[in-house]
């Protein structure tokens, strides 16, 4: 059995040995192993294109051809080309679904098992594809742009896989872990608006007011640099959830005037019961 591992660097492991780098015979070859095991069976012409990223040389066929034989022996230096991971189909090559384990294939797995499940049953399969794609996709392999392609696929999927487990952990009374699964999510990606509103409703069930109200001025801050844009309606209400309180700490109220000065409010002198007022202001014009 061979162990294809994708997401790091391009590895491969079986009976013991761990293979890397060089040791798949060049760049080329590295590359053909790269490609079979993301996209299943790929024609040669394809594979061609996607080699040469567009312009594949006059004799492409005999050198692809060339590479997988390379690949083979590479991969099983005593087997016979003819019991090969690496099997030969109408014109094209296949990894044997029998002969190998993808950490991609393992990972959409684990994504649908969690389809259809109460919160708590599919917390796990989610949180456990979050893990297992914790470093990007193909992270040694970085010219070709379809490398570059898949790895920004991957990343989006891993955001998406994050903030739903982040969801579903605080549906299921898990706000401790929902703050690190949507902690996870936006800093891959910072305009990430759902994982700053999860991370503002897992500090509240934490007591925590002042965390809440300081994630939101982060996301604010966020998405106005990077985006230009003011939050949600979703997330600015609960903004507004957070502002109903008694007035009796000074922390969120500081919490509180530090978002106002941070949005273009001037201090200006007042009770709590202003800032407050005006913040909920702040929160409810229309974007």
């Amino acid at each position: 059995m061979y162990e294809i591992q994708l997401f790091g660097r391009l590895e491969v492991r079986t009976r013991g040995v761990r293979l890397t780098g060089q040791d798949f015979g060049g760049e080329k070859p590295r590359q053909i192993l790269a490609l079979l095991a993301l996209r299943g069976e790929t024609n040669g012409a394809e594979l061609a294109e996607l080699l040469w990223s567009g312009r594949p040389p006059a004799g492409h066929r005999t050198t692809v051809e060339g590479y997988v034989s390379l690949l083979r022996h590479r991969l099983d230096p005593a087997g016979d080309s003819r019991d090969s991971a690496i099997t030969s189909r109408d014109g094209g090559y296949a990894l044997v679904d029998e002969r190998v384990r993808v950490d991609v294939a393992r990972f959409d797995e684990l994504v649908a098992a969690a389809s259809g499940r109460t919160a708590g049953r599919a917390l796990r399969p989610l949180t456990a594809a979050a893990h297992l794609a914790g470093r990007p996709l193909l992270e040694d392999v970085e010219h070709p742009e379809w490398a570059a392609e898949a790895r920004e696929r991957y990343r989006t999927r891993l955001v998406t896989t994050l903030l739903d487990a982040g969801g579903l952990a605080l549906a299921a009374g898990e706000p401790s872990t929902a703050l690190e699964l949507a902690g996870r999510a936006v800093d891959i990606d910072p305009v990430a608006e759902r994982g700053w509103a999860i991370t503002m409703a897992a500090h509240r069930s934490l007591g925590d007011r002042v965390a809440a109200l300081r994630a939101y001025d982060l996301c604010r801050r966020r998405l106005a640099e990077d985006l230009g844009v003011e939050p949600s309606a979703e997330t600015r209400a609960l903004f507004l959830e957070l502002l109903r309180y008694d007035g009796s700490d000074p922390a969120v109220d500081g919490a509180v005037a530090a978002i106002l000065a941070a949005a273009g409010e001037a201090h200006r002198p007042g009770t709590v019961a202003d800032l407050l007022r005006r913040a909920a202001e702040l929160a409810a014009r229309p974007q």
